[in-house]
């Protein structure tokens, strides 16, 4: 499936900002379902969600019931910078092309 930027910077301040509000650091995380239960397309997610754990935004860890993902404390400059940004600018393009 096509992920398009635009998308992709949607999806992925979303996920960011819902581990971040759930405070999903390390210890604290979050199955995938409840990640991205509220995206109206979960294909989409999914695949936004591993592209975060390939950029080492986000991480994840195998469990009894399925994958539970939590941010990364060594990148918390950048899920700070994700968090804050508003509009059409964003870092996220950026981060794609490293």
């Amino acid at each position: 499936m096509k992920v398009y930027k635009s998308d992709y910077i949607k999806y992925s301040r979303f996920i960011v900002r819902r581990l971040h509000t759930a405070t999903c650091y390390g210890k604290g995380s979050m199955y995938e379902g409840n990640v991205i239960a509220g995206l109206p397309n979960a294909a989409i997610a999914k695949e936004v969600l591993e592209a975060l754990v390939k950029q080492r935004i986000c991480g994840k860890k195998k469990k009894e019931h399925g994958w539970k993902y939590y941010l990364n404390m060594e990148r918390y400059d950048k899920i700070k910078e994700i968090i804050k940004e508003k509009g059409s600018s964003s870092i996220i393009p950026i981060l794609l092309m490293l």
